[in-house]
């Protein structure tokens, strides 16, 4: 395909300062953006992924492709934060532990305690605006994008064709399942939501 990529690492203390002067364009290039777990920290407030959002159309980008934890773990009440979260660790730790070996696997100890245990606690002990990690599911984000004026754009069934041969391609992954939610890809462990990726067009 011959495609020459360039990526871009861009360093702000708030997302409110993020603009088009931040980045390096150059005319005529196509540009796309990835953003894996980000929106889910920009809820509060809310000003913070408008700017996010505005500052990524500025780019006027092809396509932006988001990756979020598949869970409606920011209900106002702890009982039903708590059951979410339980359900979703549980079964992220088990996929840990199929994919990543024993309990003396670094990557695993990482993943475990940095990633899921400051996760969840952020999700569990702390209320209202100084809650920074907001998990919500793939419907919540599509109202977000579309009160943006984005359109999701469907992924083709290559991609969960794809998608579905990774899956397979171990024995470790064969409890991994991948399908559709609407135009969104959605990715689980035993049959339990974990992630979804979108795409999304202004």
């Amino acid at each position: 395909m011959n495609l020459h990529c360039c990526f871009e690492v861009i360093a702000v203390r708030d997302f409110a300062e993020l603009n088009r002067a931040h980045f390096t364009l150059v005319p005529g290039e196509a540009v796309a953006v990835f953003a894996e777990h980000v929106v889910s920290t920009l809820t509060e407030p809310s000003n913070r992924l408008d700017s996010l959002v505005r500052a990524v159309r500025s780019l006027n980008p092809r396509v932006m492709v988001v990756t979020e934890v598949e869970g409606n773990q920011n209900s106002v009440a702890f009982v039903s934060r708590f059951v979410e979260t339980l359900f979703f660790a549980s079964a992220y730790f088990d996929c840990l532990e199929k994919c990543l070996g024993g309990q003396d696997e670094p990557l695993r100890g990482f993943a475990e305690s940095t990633l899921m245990g400051e996760g969840s606690k952020i999700v569990l002990a702390i209320e209202g605006p100084e809650r920074i990690i907001r998990n919500m599911k793939v419907d919540v984000w599509r109202t977000y994008f579309q009160r943006f004026g984005m359109a999701e754009a469907k992924l083709s069934s290559s991609s969960l064709y794809q998608a579905e041969l990774v899956a397979k391609r171990l024995p470790s992954w064969s409890p991994c399942t991948v399908g559709m939610d609407g135009k969104s890809l959605i990715v689980g462990w035993k049959g339990m939501p974990i992630k979804s990726v979108t795409a999304w067009k202004f």
